[in-house]
């Protein structure tokens, strides 16, 4: 087995947590080396005074990050240092000052090359080009991250959500008589993450599951304290071990068909071809 160097870039602590915390679980059990790359530290996230104990929220999910990282075997964990630039979209040349939605693509797409260089990285994962639900910082990453795998040669794969399983899967809590607290999710999603038909590539999770729970658990600002918000963490981690089995047992990605391809032995050891849809 070929020993390979995987990135995973992401915009703010808890991304990884949500996105891709079991493929970086299963390739660093496996030996693989596990690299971390955050753009910012999340500090414009929302969080209860009560939860901070005084200190300041970018800190704080500093340290929670390092310890999602730690649950799941990370090797390095790398903080680009960019401002959070918020929730909201805002007007070109709207964005705080040192915001990593501030900044140029290429400039950010130089600095993660760099860190793709230095580690001799073979697969870089980063958010997909719908940005997840649409959030300003997530969009930024796929368009740094396309500019950064293509400067190195490497392929690159985007992290989503089959949305054809979301939809289901919220149905079916509803079914069983989950609480899915209002506004958890908007009632159309047709604009998040990606259609089951475009995803390219699965991965198991089911044997790392409590590694990618205990990376969710680190973050616990974004879990607790949020006055009148509903945490997607919270949700999550409130779920009964056997449904957070089925919610959380496989990741999903999208392969760019001009760029790369996977290598052969990560394909057949971790990312898998997607299955087509069922007519």
């Amino acid at each position: 087995m070929s020993l390979r160097t995987i990135v995973a870039f992401h915009a703010h602590p808890d991304d990884e947590a949500l996105l891709s915390a079991g493929t970086l679980a299963r390739a660093a059990a496996a030996g693989h080396r596990v690299v971390l790359v955050l753009a910012t530290s999340g500090e414009a996230g929302l969080v209860g005074e009560s939860v901070l104990g005084g200190d300041d929220l970018g800190p704080r999910r500093e340290r929670e990050a390092r310890a999602s990282a730690d649950a799941l075997g990370v090797a390095r964990l790398v903080l680009l240092g960019y401002g959070d630039s918020g929730h909201e979209d805002r007007p070109a040349g709207g964005w705080p000052a040192g915001s990593f939605c501030a900044t140029p693509v290429a400039d950010a797409a130089a600095r993660l090359g760099a860190v793709l260089a230095e580690e001799g990285a073979d697969v870089l994962v980063a958010d997909d080009a719908r940005g997840g639900y649409g959030h300003p910082d997530h969009l930024q990453v796929h368009r740094v991250a396309t500019a950064a795998a293509a400067s190195r040669g490497i392929p690159l794969l985007q992290a989503t959500i089959d949305r054809e399983f979301l939809a289901g899967g919220i149905e079916l809590a509803r079914g069983m008589g989950l609480e899915v607290p209002e506004g958890f999710v908007p009632p159309d999603v047709t604009h998040w993450y990606t259609p089951h038909d475009e995803v390219t590539h699965t991965v198991d999770a089911s044997t790392v599951l409590a590694a990618k729970r205990a990376s969710m658990a680190a973050h616990a600002t974004q879990a607790t304290g949020a006055p009148d918000t509903v945490r997607t963490l919270a949700v999550f981690l409130g779920l009964p071990e056997e449904i957070f089995a089925v919610a959380f047992c496989t990741e999903w990605f999208v392969s760019d068909p001009s760029g790369p391809a996977v290598p052969d032995d990560l394909v057949e050891e971790l990312f898998r071809p997607s299955a087509p849809a069922v007519p």
